[in-house]
């Protein structure tokens, strides 16, 4: 795992999201919401931009699979807790969720379903696509 450092992830030379890890921290600056509205979408759908009916039509597992999506970033953020790392996402400088050692439950308990991740900013978080944790 890395210990310190930065990443800038661009696309056509303009950043995308920026990726600082220090002190068992990582934090996820988004740039750019059309990046984290395709990586989310790419989770929830796989690649193509088809329906669910045609998505099961095509591969029977995906049903299964779209579902633990959910149960696999619980689990990740659970881990993450365990080890005493903490993820964090902003978005034009707002906090929007917080995953691992750091996340303090609250309300957000109710919504995830564990005490590992806090969403800190609903609007934000649904502004990003990322609607359904």
């Amino acid at each position: 795992m890395l210990e310190s450092g930065k990443i800038t992830l661009s696309t056509n030379n303009k950043e995308d999201l920026v990726i600082a890890v220090a002190n068992k921290r990582i934090d996820l600056d988004a740039k750019s919401k059309e990046f984290i509205k395709d990586i989310a979408a790419s989770m929830r759908e796989g690649s193509k931009n088809i329906n669910a009916t045609e998505r099961t039509k095509e591969n029977p597992k995906k049903l299964k699979t779209g579902g633990s999506a959910r149960v696999m970033l619980i689990e990740s953020a659970e881990e993450l807790k365990e080890a005493g790392v903490t993820i964090t996402l902003t978005y034009k400088g707002d906090l929007v969720a917080t995953a691992g050692a750091q996340a303090s439950s609250k309300l957000s308990r109710l919504m995830t379903g564990t005490k590992a991740i806090e969403i800190n900013s609903l609007p934000k978080l649904i502004e990003l696509g990322i609607e359904t944790l």
